[in-house]
């Protein structure tokens, strides 16, 4: 059993009580997206809410991924090889919010 696969299970558990606590606040973790270019929010209670929606399956992910470590003994690399699924859904995060509408770039 590979205890070092509780790290991503209490991201998880944490990043999930974090998301619920502030919903109501802006959150960026692409740095693409809040220094190299200027948003404009045209729904913000919309964007709040799919990003709340994000942040929960954000949340998730990093729960099966850390228990898919824990079962499997994997290997300390695939800790931060996880990191990249947690950008990817920010990342869909802003494809999709601008795709509906609620953003808009400079």
């Amino acid at each position: 059993m590979n205890f070092i696969g509780l790290v991503p299970v209490l991201t998880g558990v944490v990043y999930l009580i974090y998301s619920v606590l502030f919903k109501d606040k802006l959150n960026y973790h692409s740095r693409v997206y809040s220094i190299m270019r200027e948003m404009t929010f045209i729904k913000l209670n919309e964007f709040l809410r799919l990003q709340l929606k994000f942040s929960i399956l954000n949340s998730i992910y990093f729960i099966i991924y850390g228990i898919l470590i824990i079962l499997f003994n994997l290997n300390n690399m695939f800790i931060i090889v996880g990191l990249l699924g947690f950008y990817f859904i920010n990342f869909l995060l802003m494809v999709e919010s601008k795709k509906k509408g609620y953003i808009d770039y400079k």
